[in-house]
């Protein structure tokens, strides 16, 4: 009983930064929902605002800063959700060296999540690639719908 007394109280940090990432991962599916939310309300007011008949330079360019406030925000959001696996990836990087004094070595899924996440283990300042091409794909897309001409 006691070694398994003393396994499990070394896989404790171990598991509480499992535990936090989990919570970043609930956080960030809320986010990603939102952001479609928001992203398709951005792309509605965009083809109401192109359709109406009486649509005005004023409507036009509040619509455009909606837009652009929406694809901002995501890309802050997005960028954001990026910080859980830099965190995560500090968290076991801690351990593993804290690890090495008592003898005590990270899972091998902690080592494999280390690895296979190593770009960003020092953070990015964007979402990533395919996530900001997205994101200038749907600007192009909320300011052709407001700006090109109809015919």
């Amino acid at each position: 009983m006691e070694e398994y007394m003393t396994q499990y109280e070394a896989f404790q940090p171990e598991l509480a930064i499992w535990t936090l990432y989990q919570s970043g991962q609930i956080a960030g599916a809320l986010t990603v929902i939102a952001s479609a939310i928001f992203i398709w309300l951005a792309l509605r007011v965009a083809v109401q605002t192109r359709d109406r008949q009486d649509t005005n330079m004023i409507q036009k360019i509040f619509a455009s800063l909606f837009g652009i406030l929406v694809v901002y925000g995501t890309f802050i959001q997005w960028t954001e959700n990026f910080g859980v696996l830099t965190g995560t990836i500090a968290g076991f990087n801690q351990v593993a060296e804290a690890g090495k004094s008592a003898g005590v070595e990270l899972s091998n899924q902690a080592k494999f999540f280390v690895d296979y996440y190593s770009f960003a283990a020092d953070g990015l300042s964007y979402p990533g690639i395919p996530g900001s091409l997205f994101l200038l794909v749907v600007l192009g897309m909320i300011l052709g719908a407001i700006w090109y001409p109809k015919d």
